[in-house]
């Protein structure tokens, strides 16, 4: 994992309280000079702020907690440090778990007092909904402009507010300096117009369903300001792209594909100073289906209505074991529990516009199922 750095060392120099990086690769807990603790209403005692215990690529992590009353508020505040004239900008990269909106609001807050732990001190900078934060997958680097701080000495609290909500995942907090948009990425794999692209139909997510995926990747551009972060766009066609989510790295196994289709795709590159101009879309087509037959559903399972805005009804002949929904990185985003079974029916509004997977288990067979969210 690439390692942008970030707030501070807690040492003092002449000039203040320097600038510090945090990775969270020196143990499997809080930093030093770290704290974390619940909001003012006393709820979410049981999950709290805590790093993975991994050997290496470790990130800081707090997970739902369902509550009555209001929502659990849980702090993690950094040392204080001085905020440089040049390296104004709050850098880290983010993720949450589910891309169903569960209610969670992240936000950054910023104090100019003198203590780390006083609630009322901190004014929120920087607020995100679940929509806002790529969920799953490497990481993805978001920002907040703390020029307006630039020669004070701050606290910064990242505050994960929900009731029940998703997990807040980080990495890699620094203080950057500002940059101009990076120019477009280059040299795309699947090369533009290429046709007969090979679909490897590998489970490697192991839900007992082919994957049927692609690799997409793609360069960094030789000149202008480096990107930090890719958003990734999918469609049948030039005017219908749909984003997929944001990633950190240049390739990526997109899921689901279907033989003899051809694809419109494109990355915009970004980083803290805004996103690549005139970014080009590229196209191919996929080979033809080997097997070259037509698949039985012999469970009779249906759905309906596809596309659609939200509802998604659904039937089987035989009892269903098992239903998940994931996106086309292979990664689940929505969890479906024996109540959701029941009704037969799916409530996908909250998911972005684009195509989902539905996997059905039905005994011992595994099928797929496409579904376009408009």
């Amino acid at each position: 994992m690439r390692k942008i750095t970030f707030l501070l060392l807690v040492v003092f120099y002449q000039f203040g309280f320097a600038q510090l990086s945090e990775d969270f690769e020196t143990n499997a807990m809080i930093p030093a000079g770290w704290t974390s603790f619940v909001g003012t209403n006393g709820l979410g005692t049981v999950e709290s702020w805590q790093v993975n215990d991994g050997a290496t690529n470790n990130v800081a992590f707090v997970n739902w907690e369902a509550v009555v009353g209001g929502n659990a508020e849980d702090w993690l505040v950094t040392p204080q440090f001085t905020v440089d004239a040049t390296n104004f900008i709050l850098s880290f990269d983010q993720s949450d778990s589910f891309a169903t909106d569960y209610g969670s609001t992240y936000t950054v807050r910023v104090s100019t007092g003198m203590s780390q732990t006083t609630h009322a001190d901190f004014t929120i900078v920087d607020t995100q909904s679940e929509t806002d934060v790529w969920s799953g997958g490497p990481l993805a680097q978001h920002t907040v402009d703390l020029s307006a701080y630039a020669g004070q000495a701050i606290y910064v609290a990242f505050v994960l507010e929900n009731n029940d909500g998703d997990r807040w995942i980080l990495d890699n907090i620094d203080m950057i300096a500002n940059a101009s948009a990076p120019d477009p990425a280059t040299t795309p794999t699947p090369a533009d117009m290429a046709m007969g692209v090979v679909i490897d139909p590998a489970d490697d997510n192991m839900d007992g369903a082919p994957d049927n995926s692609v690799t997409f990747a793609w360069e960094a551009a030789a000149t202008g300001d480096p990107a930090t972060a890719y958003d990734v766009y999918l469609g049948d066609s030039a005017t219908t792209l749909a984003l997929l989510g944001t990633l950190g790295n240049v390739t990526v196994d997109i899921t689901g594909m279907e033989y003899d289709t051809q694809y419109f795709w494109q990355i915009v590159a970004k980083n803290v100073g805004g996103d690549a101009v005139n970014s080009p879309i590229w196209s191919f087509t996929t080979e033809a289906d080997p097997l070259s037959v037509e698949e039985v559903n012999a469970n009779s399972f249906k759905y309906y209505p596809n596309p659609t805005t939200g509802i998604v009804q659904f039937d089987s002949t035989l009892p269903i074991n098992k239903l998940e929904v994931i996106n086309l990185f292979g990664q689940e985003v929505m969890r479906i529990d024996e109540s959701v079974l029941a009704t037969k029916q799916i409530d996908i509004s909250s998911l972005r516009a684009g195509t989902y997977i539905m996997v059905v288990t039905i005994g011992d067979s595994v099928s797929s199922y496409k579904v376009v969210k408009q």
